[in-house]
């Protein structure tokens, strides 16, 4: 496991507000080997830079700043820190291990109402004696039980938002032991906040379990299970380790999508109970996240309406157990990204095979074959190109053998649905049934879910009501733990049927179920079963392996970018603690350099995913492989520069190449009226800023007049 290491969680932080640049004090970075492209001017930003986790703009050219301990800093324009915080929660935050002040979002009206979200880790003994003779303001309890809270306060007019009124607070997550954010365990909780294209507040929490092994519940070296249950931090249901990740009724693992006046969740999100607006589910977004420390929003995306259940599309970083670490977008709700029970696009062995149970469900459709209540894993289908499956596995759409004659049942390779699967033997003759009951004549399809890591094809025949209909080509599917369908039709009456599958060499593959995908299913509601929504990219750990994820027809499969056949293209690289994402389409920047940033603590370096113009990912590339131990980025719009946050040392400003016509907005080579056309979507904002006033005004608009034609060269 790689956590140990992590000391920081990475920061992944889109920022839409606006800079004015101005001077900024300087300090030139020596060029290295893997240095950024030519053109580029990567500089260090000197001060006194104290565990410095994430910088925001502010709107006005300032920009806000936070450290992990519990300060937050007003920055000028050249990024030099007031002389006083703006809020200091030193005695409040338990900055231990990967746990800190490490979420920070200024509201989209900062400089109107002052309002300011931050999301952290307290210190148990704040949490248990504050406000008791009890409490000792030098006291700290780490390494112990607790919660994460979200917060906020108001900056005060007076100060010119530079300084925070303490009476303003409101704890909007974690007013009580029983409300927070559970902290279980020495990584994997709090993250980022970030505001949604509709005004509601998103924050990223991790499963809270242990990065040391397959944790599914009960006390784990390293955490505080029992400890946390005595005071109420979780309830027994959600002693579930890492499988709290699968699991609505609890915050851990999950996007949240919150009310930011009051902390409930939004009557949009997807479970939300308007008796329980507080509880978990009603907060809850998407889920299947073990360490999704930096998420952003992507500019553009959602509705400005939070009834309309669309606050924008949010890319995310994930960082691994053992195997791959994730970069993905969650552009929907209910969406369910995998953790434990996949990792990158494969599943988690250790996680699959475990069988726990779902603590709340039970089967409505159960009976003499159908269990009473489901695994975690019986819930969570494999990708699909049209998401459309049964939801219950006893649904007449979704079938598991009735008997068998020669074939042996197992349950030792992964990605098997049920209790198993039957492996053919070695010879002629041997067979599998299934029953079907068709509600009408007429021609049905099924499909046969099976794998076959032989390497050569194993072809079987197909036999309705013990006469031969077809036969099935089986090829390889590489390994026997890679699971395929294959497709066959039979015209049939109303009615029960069987359907047999058998073998026609000595030899046969594995084989799972039988879906016959235009019977009847019922979604299940409660709880919901999900398919697994996978990352634009997985990155392996410990060497170069990077994949995108593909089709097969109805299989979900992997191509390596390297592979010709990749949607996405690019070198192979490997990661071991993802920082992501700030999207960068500055008309500043050369468009070959647009796209969304992302980086890696452990290997320091900082790529760049591109996207084709209907917003598709098509290649991944480096931009500066010696970054450093990066843990946020930001985007200044007034200067155009990319600004990296680096937890040992001085943040850095990478400059694009001086642009020999910057009235060419539009980035297409000449001055025309769609220049005009986003100076006037810009007006009063640095982002269409020409002449270094801070703001896109009627000067700027001279401007583009006097450059009017193609530009120079």
């Amino acid at each position: 496991m790689n956590d140990m290491h992590r000391l920081l969680p990475r920061l992944l932080h889109r920022i839409t507000a606006s800079v004015i640049g101005c001077a900024t004090l300087l300090t030139a970075v020596p060029a290295t080997h893997g240095a950024p492209p030519e053109g580029f001017t990567r500089s260090g930003v000197a001060g006194d830079w104290q565990e410095i986790v994430g910088i925001v703009p502010v709107g006005d050219g300032r920009f806000v700043a936070w450290e992990r301990a519990g300060q937050v800093w007003m920055l000028g324009p050249d990024l030099a820190m007031s002389m006083e915080p703006m809020i200091d929660l030193r005695e409040e935050v338990g900055a231990w291990r990967d746990h800190g002040l490490l979420g920070l979002a200024l509201d989209p009206a900062f400089l109107d109402n002052g309002r300011l979200y931050l999301m952290y880790v307290v210190d148990r003994h704040h949490l248990l004696n504050f406000g008791t003779p009890q409490y000792d303001p030098n006291a700290d309890e780490y390494f112990a039980a607790t919660i994460g809270r979200i917060t906020r306060y108001e900056a005060t007019e007076a100060s010119e938002r530079s300084t925070i009124d303490p009476k303003t607070r409101r704890v909007l997550v974690g007013g009580s032991i029983t409300d927070g954010l559970p902290i279980l365990h020495q990584s994997h909780a709090v993250g980022s906040l970030v505001f949604g294209t509709d005004g509601t507040l998103i924050a990223s929490m991790g499963d809270s379990a242990s990065y040391g092994g397959v944790d599914t519940g009960g006390q784990v070296d390293g955490g505080w299970i029992d400890q946390a249950l005595a005071d109420g931090i979780i309830t027994p249901d959600q002693d579930l380790g890492a499988f709290r990740a699968q699991y609505i009724d609890t915050l851990c693992g999950k996007l949240l999508r919150l009310d930011p006046e009051s902390g409930f969740g939004v009557p949009s999100n997807p479970w939300f109970d308007p008796k329980s607006p507080r509880s978990p589910r009603s907060r809850v977004w998407s889920l299947g996240l073990r360490n999704p420390f930096r998420i952003s929003l992507i500019p553009g995306t959602g509705s400005t309406n939070p009834a309309d259940g669309d606050p924008g599309s949010f890319a995310y970083g994930d960082v691994g157990a053992g195997s791959y670490e994730e970069i993905g977008v969650i552009d929907a709700p209910a969406l369910n990204n995998g953790w434990p029970l996949y990792q990158g696009h494969d599943i988690d062995a250790g996680f699959w095979m475990s069988d726990r149970m779902h603590p709340t469900a039970a089967n409505p459709l159960s009976g003499d074959e159908c269990p009473v209540g489901f695994r975690f894993r019986d819930l969570l289908m494999h990708d699909t190109p049209d998401d459309q499956r049964p939801g219950n596995p006893c649904d007449p759409a979704w079938r598991f053998p009735i008997s068998w004659n020669g074939p042996t049942f197992k349950n030792e390779v992964t990605g098997f649905t049920g209790e198993g699967y039957l492996d053919f033997g070695f010879s002629t003759g041997e067979t599998i049934d299934f029953t079907v009951d068709c509600p009408a004549d007429g021609l049905r399809s099924f499909r046969v879910r099976f794998a076959n890591g032989g390497g050569k094809p194993r072809p079987i025949a197909v036999d309705v009501d013990g006469e031969m209909l077809t036969t099935l080509d089986i090829p390889s599917t590489g390994d026997w733990s890679n699971w395929r369908s294959v497709e066959f039709s039979a015209n049939l009456t109303a009615g029960p049927h069987q359907i047999t599958l058998r073998t026609i060499i000595p030899t046969g593959p594995n084989i799972d179920r039988l879906d016959a995908p235009d019977l009847p299913f019922t979604p299940l509601v409660d709880p919901p079963s999900f398919s697994h929504h996978r990352p634009v990219l997985d990155i392996r750990h410990g060497f170069a392996g990077t994949r995108s994820a593909t089709f097969e027809g109805v299989d979900p499969t992997t191509t390596d970018i390297q592979d010709p056949n990749s949607p996405i293209t690019g070198a192979p690289f490997f990661g071991n603690s993802i920082t992501g994402g700030v999207l960068q389409t500055d008309p500043r920047w050369p468009s070959a350099w647009h796209g969304l940033f992302f980086a890696d603590y452990i290997h320091r370096w900082i790529r760049v995913l591109r996207f084709d113009d209907d917003g598709r990912p098509v290649s991944v590339e480096m931009f500066d492989q010696s970054a450093g131990e990066i843990v946020g980025m930001t985007a200044d719009p007034a200067s155009g520069d990319l600004i990296a946050i680096r937890w040992s040392s001085m943040p850095i400003r990478y400059t694009p190449p001086a642009n020999p016509c910057p009235a060419d907005l539009s980035g297409d080579g000449i001055v025309n009226g769609g220049d005009i056309g986003l100076l006037l979507a810009a007006w009063g904002t640095p982002q269409g800023d020409l002449d270094g006033d801070g703001t896109t005004g009627g000067a700027d608009l001279g401007l583009i007049l006097a450059a009017w034609g193609p530009c120079p060269g």
